[in-house]
């Protein structure tokens, strides 16, 4: 028997096949140029779906998708992929393959930042905490939060939204309203490369600058060689990470933070100006306490942690 987890990103339907000890025996994933069309959406997950329980003998489906997502499966609000807002994405699956797979067949839906969490705290970084904080950097932050090694996902199922706490009170207030000032704005991928480019014009014989690699990689691996442009990056997005950190903490009372996406892999710069900020700037009974650590699970989180959360009863 296999349990199927399904990651759905704003530019990749991924898929994972776990057996039951929840090794990882295949995976693949589809590259979706026009995402953000719902029907191109619904015929590749239910395609898709439908010839992997031909291959493998399924027994439960995991799916992680982005935005705030209730008990019931509606997403309420998907600001990466708009195409799901108000979208029961859990009763069109169930309906749709119910037919193939069996009225009680085990499917179920959760927020990918939350799936991501799971992995962590079944297999990875996160296996010997009973308490941590789980925060995904990428297109957007996104966030977990693991207690007494259970998730907590608050009064809708939409806990840990860390990405839309208010980083900036003064900002300039956009048309949704939720969105203004907000951490992601701050700390996801274009906010960091659009940072990157306003800095350049101070350091024209930066590497980024002669080559335009204005990237997320090579922003972080020029910041290891000592480029002035990459090194003030790292540190400037480190230092908002250890401000959210400090801020994360000082409420939950939580000294333990795994970080995980794409942008995790970057610069140690990124993470110790990150520790020192949070050190330095949280509760006395947390100053020098704070762990921040690289998720084990990288690209691989959400299929993995997909698979196991719809294994569990």
């Amino acid at each position: 028997m296999f349990h199927l987890g399904i990651d759905i990103g704003g530019t990749n339907l991924k898929f994972g096949i776990l057996n039951k000890k929840f090794e990882l025996v295949a995976d693949f994933s589809y590259k979706m140029p026009h995402l953000i069309d719902l029907n191109t959406i619904q015929e590749a997950l239910i395609n898709s779906i439908l010839k992997i329980s031909k291959e493998y003998k399924l027994s439960s489906i995991g799916i992680g998708a982005p935005g705030i997502i209730d008990n019931d499966g509606l997403i309420i609000v998907s600001p990466n992929i708009p195409a799901f807002n108000k979208f029961n994405l859990l009763d069109f699956i169930k309906q749709s393959v119910t037919p193939i797979l069996g009225n009680d067949f085990p499917i179920k839906l959760e927020n990918d930042a939350n799936i991501a969490a799971i992995a962590e705290m079944t297999l990875g970084s996160g296996a010997f905490y009973n308490n941590f904080v789980y925060i995904t950097l990428g297109t957007g932050v996104g966030g977990a939060i693991i207690i007494n090694r259970q998730l907590y996902r608050g009064n809708n199922g939409a806990a840990g939204e860390i990405g839309h706490m208010i980083f900036n009170s003064n900002a300039k207030t956009k048309k949704r309203e939720f969105r203004t000032g907000v951490l992601e704005e701050y700390l996801g991928k274009n906010a960091i490369i659009n940072y990157a480019k306003r800095l350049a014009y101070k350091f024209p014989n930066s590497i980024i600058n002669k080559n335009k690699k204005f990237d997320i990689i090579s922003i972080s691996n020029y910041a290891d060689e000592g480029d002035e442009l990459a090194t003030r990056c790292m540190e400037k997005i480190g230092y908002y990470l250890g401000i959210t950190i400090t801020s994360v903490a000082n409420l939950l009372d939580i000294n333990h933070f795994i970080i995980g996406g794409g942008i995790s892999k970057s610069s140690e710069l990124f993470y110790s100006k990150a520790s020192e900020v949070a050190n330095k700037r949280s509760l006395p009974h947390l100053q020098s306490n704070i762990v921040i650590e690289r998720a084990k699970f990288g690209s691989k989180a959400g299929i993995i942690g997909s698979a196991i959360f719809g294994a569990i009863k």
